[in-house]
């Protein structure tokens, strides 16, 4: 869950808003600075559903190496996929 944090400007449209989330860079790495952005609500859900994805794609088709996993989908692609496995593996073995 997203921590809040209370009033400030967002890191990435610059608006004041009462509240900001701590966004994480990178998924993989420490959840501290500086693999913080302090986002408002709107940019955080943009920065992980469509800027990391398409940032990834961009870096990787640069060859550029070592990218971050976590970026190559949206963090609702990444929660539909590991949903569907938890369910997988909920399910008993059906015999035939």
């Amino acid at each position: 869950m997203t921590k809040k944090v209370s009033a400030g400007t967002c890191e990435l449209c610059g608006h004041y808003v009462s509240v900001r989330q701590k966004a994480h860079i990178v998924a993989e790495e420490l959840k501290m600075e500086p693999n913080i952005l302090m986002l408002c609500p709107t940019c955080h859900i943009m920065f992980d559903t469509h800027v990391k994805p398409k940032v990834f794609k961009a870096l990787r088709e640069a060859g550029v190496k070592g990218i971050p996993k976590s970026w190559e989908t949206s963090i609702y692609h990444q929660a539909a996929v590991e949903s569907q496995a938890a369910r997988n593996k909920k399910r008993p073995k059906r015999k035939m």
